[in-house]
């Protein structure tokens, strides 16, 4: 039986914390214990850290009895990112070899299940799991829908609610719904509009092209066929970890469940229920944690932000503030229609004030719930800011209608490292082999089948190919022209290799000599304006806010935080007033839990500075009670 010790912290804690720091007795609770509990942390209470030290020090002690494994699952890149980076030597590292697997819960789901339930079922390999490439396909194929039937359906669906309710029942495949109601008690099984939608409903999987939602259709399909998987994955993995457990879906938990055996694996789950997102009209929780340990002390912020916004939320957890951060008291900046435009540069003047533009880190943000202009003038981020622009849809396609579409994302997605980098190539090189009808067995060439094919055939080619891209990643980094040489590459080596000196097909060379801009590629990549500069007149000292919607800048700490009144339905900082006063009441519904949620984490995340932006309607009738809880108020 694996021991965690007090000896074991005293040693990690060495590498993990800064110099002198400790882990607190709560903080070793949760690393000792190995139980099957749920752990509710407060926003910093470095719970990321406290996860990340149990790792390591599970790390050397491995391999376990009957050499089980460990498995971490969160629900970003971001999070495994930062496992990966806080560990000793990534590439040795035990953690990331088998029959350890740490990874986001979509990639566990694709590679144990989804994938090898595609291949069991239906012969072939999947295309993609991918919910941007599944809705541009969707939209592509709804629009060959003839005009009279899709203005009807658009009557009831716009394209884009109708890509994300079109989708076949969770555990019995042979059904299409639209949310929660039958396909056929919508429209006619006899009638074209059925018939239309559920045709391209199977075309899509039928080629492999599968939503988020398909691939835990094909998880609990091939679970329902094979019910001993359960105990092989229960068999392998000795301990689960799941992070950021309050963004589990239900239909995520119930995988879980469905997957590992509590009897057999110890399940650990971390997270901030008052942080959930909610997905029924009910507003219930999705993560009822149970048997739990607690990491209520925050080190983020200061202790007169913690009284504040301790009762900002579904349940209250007595938030503890570190007091070795100078308490700035938190201010609510009143405005009306008139001083609206005040807002921004009054906050930046109480940054200069406190000195905050001196800190070694200094992140000044201003949030809010409601990004869009609002069609009644109601009041939104823009409404602060009018250059602000929502940022566009900023994730990275899979695929690319021209050569010259591949190499402008490679080059213009600043955060695309070269693994992705290289992916985009290979998707490249995949595109072109579909224009040309290369397939293997009937089907279409995946990456590992392209890279197996190359071997089988001459190794020389694998070598080559990692040459080249390995080259053309950095001439793309140093800004050189590379479309041509690419191009020839394909026509005269690449797909001559699988053909012969068979004809190049004219869609391959529209596709490898039409440029970006001419084919009306849309790379997402939109002309963003988001920050506001303020120059003090007195002092000429410079400051940077960056504006941004709560749900961009969940798991972020800034040195500074301005949230922004906006209106979703209603106000938002009217809807929980109440709870501004610290009158706590147990929310019910759907609106009031989910406007908690988000205030709640658009409030914790400033290490030394909060600032609210409220209307002037809304603090009528509360300035004393918000006074009386520690709310300073400032009249613009």
């Amino acid at each position: 039986m694996i021991e965690i010790t007090n000896e074991d912290i005293d040693s990690i804690e060495k590498i993990l914390l800064p110099y002198g720091s400790k882990f607190d007795d709560d903080h070793r609770k949760v690393i000792r214990n190995l139980k099957t509990v749920d752990i509710k942390a407060c926003p910093g209470s470095g719970k990321t850290t406290t996860l990340i030290a149990k790792l390591l020090i599970l790390e050397k002690k491995l391999p376990l009895k009957n050499n089980q494994g460990i498995c971490v699952l969160t629900h970003t890149n971001v999070g495994v990112n930062e496992i990966k980076e806080r560990s000793s030597n990534q590439e040795e590292s035990k953690l990331f070899q088998y029959p350890n697997h740490v990874s986001t819960i979509q990639v566990f789901v694709n590679k144990y299940l989804a994938i090898p339930s595609y291949k069991h079922f239906y012969n072939d390999n999947v295309y993609s799991i991918d919910q941007e490439t599944y809705s541009e396909s969707f939209n592509r194929a709804f629009l060959k829908i003839p005009w009279k039937y899709r203005t009807n359906i658009n009557r009831k669906y716009k394209t884009d609610d109708l890509c994300n309710k079109l989708n076949f029942c969770l555990e019995e495949d042979e059904f299409i719904y639209i949310g929660n109601k039958k396909l056929s008690d919508v429209y006619n099984e006899t009638s074209d509009t059925y018939n239309y939608l559920k045709g391209l409903k199977n075309d899509l999987f039928n080629k492999g092209i599968l939503s988020y939602h398909d691939a835990y259709v094909l998880a609990f399909k091939i679970l329902k066929e094979f019910p001993e998987i359960r105990n092989l994955i229960s068999a392998r993995f000795r301990y689960l970890f799941m992070d950021e457990m309050q963004d589990t879906s239900s239909v995520q938990m119930k995988l879980l469940n469905r997957v590992f055996d509590k009897e057999q694996v110890s399940i650990q789950c971390i997270g901030d229920e008052n942080q959930a997102i909610f997905e029924n009209s009910s507003g219930e929780l999705g993560w009822k944690p149970k048997n739990t340990l607690s990491l209520a002390k925050s080190k983020r912020f200061s202790t007169s932000i913690a009284e504040c916004v301790d009762k900002v939320c579904i349940k209250p957890q007595n938030i503890a503030g570190n007091q070795s951060i100078n308490n700035i008291p938190p201010i609510i900046l009143v405005f009306n229609d008139s001083t609206i435009n005040k807002v921004l540069p009054s906050f930046s003047k109480i940054i200069i004030d406190n000195n905050l533009h001196n800190n070694d880190r200094k992140i000044f943000k201003a949030i809010g719930r409601v990004a869009k202009v609002h069609n009644e003038g109601h009041i939104t981020i823009p409404s602060y800011f009018p250059s602000y622009i929502k940022s566009g849809n900023e994730k990275i396609k899979r695929s690319y209608k021209s050569l010259g579409g591949y190499l402008q994302a490679i080059s213009q997605f600043e955060d695309l490292n070269v693994s992705g980098c290289r992916k985009l190539i290979i998707n490249c090189l995949l595109h072109t082999m579909r224009i040309e009808n290369i397939r293997i067995e009937g089907k279409w060439y995946s990456e590992r089948k392209l890279v197996e094919k190359l071997e089988e055939k001459n190794k020389v080619m694998v070598v080559n190919l990692n040459r080249h891209i390995a080259k053309w990643i950095l001439k793309i980094q140093n800004a050189e022209a590379i479309s041509s040489e690419i191009s020839t590459f394909i026509m005269e080596k690449f797909i001559p290799f699988f053909k012969g000196n068979k004809q190049i097909n004219k869609n391959l060379k529209e596709f490898c000599n039409i440029e970006a801009d001419e084919s009306g590629e849309s790379l997402a990549l939109t002309k963003q304006v988001k920050t506001f500069t303020y120059q003090d007149v007195i002092s000429n000292d410079e400051i940077v806010v960056s504006l941004d919607t709560i749900h961009n800048v969940k798991g972020e700490t800034h040195t500074a935080t301005l949230y922004l009144e906006t209106y979703f339905k209603q106000y938002d900082l009217m809807r929980i007033m109440q709870y501004l006063k610290k009158k706590h009441i147990t929310p019910k519904g759907k609106e009031l839990p989910e406007a908690l949620c988000l205030a709640y984490v658009g409030l914790t995340r400033p290490t030394h500075l909060l600032c609210v932006a409220m209307r002037q309607e809304t603090i009528d009738g509360n300035e004393e009670d918000l006074r009386e809880v520690g709310w300073q108020i400032r009249h613009l």
